[in-house]
């Protein structure tokens, strides 16, 4: 193998790398760049509240906000802090995938040319355009954005043998995304530990008191993090004992923990992503699977593996320690977070570098002239941008007569309505929610005890056919606003499925609507069981027909009720 590059010298190639990742990110999120109703949907519960920087005003004592605020990691409510005083959060959570998509495709470029020359570093950067996984991770700019850039640096610090780099790597990873400092940490362990046994060669991280030192604070950052959302009262994370046989966790609840997935699908449920099987079809999908199976198989027959085996030393650890997370995991289910997060980010940084591998050398790409080069980096770069146009995206432009209506209410006002509905509300029209889709989280255990009750009455409210039910309830929670959509009462709603958001069409699982979000309808078990017990024979609804509500029209669907008038019991 040629090896080509040191760490700084002629950086022209990192540029251009550089210089093209960033055109396909602007091409592929341009809608978002010049929509500001077109964000990643967990950015509504994760950064909706990072707009009380710049407006200290917005959501006062709010339960939720509390909640949200909780459970975003430190280094990212750091680093949203800082550009907050120059741009937006809703805006910044934009730009920030941009410069971690950069970031990102400059490491593979390294780590291909460290493992081999920068013909490797090219291919894995062209393949790092054409995988949909990478962006959909990194939009929205959230905790998960910086696991796939910060475990890419970590692994391009211990090929280099720059102890500073993975250092700096791991101390990021503890403060923006605690579970991948578990995976490299234990991997730089386990490599210090077979070498300490005389089974291996010492890693360039752990060598020195300083190192584990480094490696201690960022075990203490973690472990500190998980305590504090405990005594704020909103954990701890409920024990797999407590999900079973409660629907919330299963496949119609809130997310599907229970059954776990067996490990062969972790292994290869990636290869739906990076086949066009969601863009073009299973056919078609099948067949382009088809013959890059035997692209990859014909490229990987011929590498010289006992060599590889020694260049990918690094890669086999990470892997391992994935591995081991990934069961302690399952067996210590929510204690260590959700399992295939362990493997999801290892698995296709090394499927990129796969791809790489076996096409480039299937192809002969060594072979091919600087001009044909050319060409194909720019085929793959045009086709990168195609297919990652609006990936990791929704437009939520449909209810913005909706957001302008509640902006001009007051500041501390709190408005109900269905969840479904409600999660754009904070985020868009900076106006408190009683309770929303995406941040009804069951396996918060200190949480959940106060949400769950909660739902409970919103449902029965929303659907009473007592207008004294709805009062009742308004004043018990001191709801200034009703948001009723008469969509979520028609019989196609009620009955349940998926629905494309706002709710008003049917949607058939897996059928792909561009920027479009899928939601399941009346709600996520066990709520929909009350729903539709509530509502069973019911042709009246308070909402819907009570005159003695007085409502503002918003857009076709959607009324604002206000409730301040009955908040107050009449003498």
């Amino acid at each position: 193998m040629e090896h080509q590059g040191g760490w700084i010298r002629d950086p022209w190639p990192e540029l251009t790398v550089a210089l093209i990742s960033g055109v396909v990110f602007v091409l592929a999120h341009f809608q978002a760049l010049a929509n500001p109703f077109i964000i990643n949907d967990d950015v509504r519960q994760q950064l909706y509240w990072m707009q009380q920087w710049q407006d200290p005003a917005l959501f006062p004592g709010d339960f939720l906000t509390g909640y949200a605020k909780a459970y975003v990691p430190w280094g990212v409510k750091g680093l949203y802090w800082l550009a907050s005083w120059w741009v937006s959060p809703l805006a910044f959570s934009k730009l920030l995938p941009g410069f971690l998509f950069v970031a990102l495709a400059i490491c593979l470029f390294k780590i291909g040319t460290r493992l081999a020359d920068r013909r490797l570093g090219w291919a894995m950067a062209a393949c790092f355009w054409l995988m949909p996984f990478f962006l959909d991770n990194l939009s929205g700019g959230l905790s998960r954005a910086f696991a796939a850039p910060l475990l890419a640096l970590f692994w391009l610090g211990w090929l280099a043998r720059r102890p500073w780099v993975a250092g700096a790597a791991l101390l990021l990873q503890a403060l923006f995304i605690p579970y991948i400092f578990l995976v490299a940490a234990l991997a730089a362990l386990l490599a210090w530990l077979l070498a300490r046994l005389g089974r291996d060669s010492p890693p360039p991280f752990p060598a020195q008191a300083v190192h584990f030192f480094l490696l201690g604070l960022g075990a203490v950052l973690v472990l500190a993090m998980n305590l504090q959302f405990s005594a704020d009262g909103y954990g701890p994370l409920v024990s797999a004992q407590e999900m079973v046989n409660h629907p919330e966790f299963y496949a119609h609840g809130r997310y599907q923990f229970l059954p776990e997935p067996s490990l062969l699908w972790e292994l290869i449920s990636p290869w739906e992503f990076i086949l066009p099987f969601r863009a073009w079809g299973p056919v078609a999908g099948g067949l382009a699977g088809a013959g890059l199976l035997a692209l990859l198989a014909a490229g990987l027959r011929r590498l010289d593996w006992p060599t590889w085996r020694q260049t990918l030393k690094p890669a086999w650890y990470l892997g391992a320690a994935s591995l081991a997370l990934y069961f302690l995991a399952r067996l210590f289910l929510l204690k260590l977070f959700i399992p295939d997060r362990y493997l999801l980010y290892t698995l296709n940084l090394f499927y990129c570098l796969m791809l790489a591998l076996g096409v480039q050398t299937a192809l002969r790409a060594s072979l091919w002239p600087r001009s044909v080069a050319i060409l194909a980096l720019v085929a793959a770069a045009s086709l990168g941008a195609w297919r990652l146009e609006g990936v990791g995206l929704k437009d939520y432009s449909a209810y913005r007569a909706v957001y302008a209506a509640l902006a001009e209410t007051n500041r501390d006002a709190l408005i109900a309505g269905h969840p479904n509905l409600m999660d754009t509300i904070p985020t868009f029209a900076q106006r408190r929610a009683f309770a929303t889709y995406e941040l009804a989280h069951p396996w918060s255990r200190g949480y959940w005890a106060k949400m769950q009750p909660r739902l409970a009455d919103l449902f029965k409210a929303y659907y009473a056919a007592d207008p004294q039910e709805v009062v009742a309830f308004c004043r018990k929670y001191g709801i200034a606003f009703l948001i009723v959509d008469d969509r979520h009462f028609t019989p196609a709603f009620l009955t349940g499925g998926y629905f494309l958001f706002p709710g008003a069409k049917p949607q058939v699982p897996g059928e792909s609507r561009g920027l479009a979000e899928r939601l399941y309808c009346p709600f996520f078990a066990p709520f929909d069981e009350q729903i539709r017990h509530i509502t069973a024979g019911r042709q009246r609804f308070a909402l819907l027909s009570d005159p003695g509500f007085r409502s503002l029209a918003m857009d076709q669907h959607v009324r604002l009720i206000d409730m301040r008038p009955w908040l107050t019991p009449k003498p």
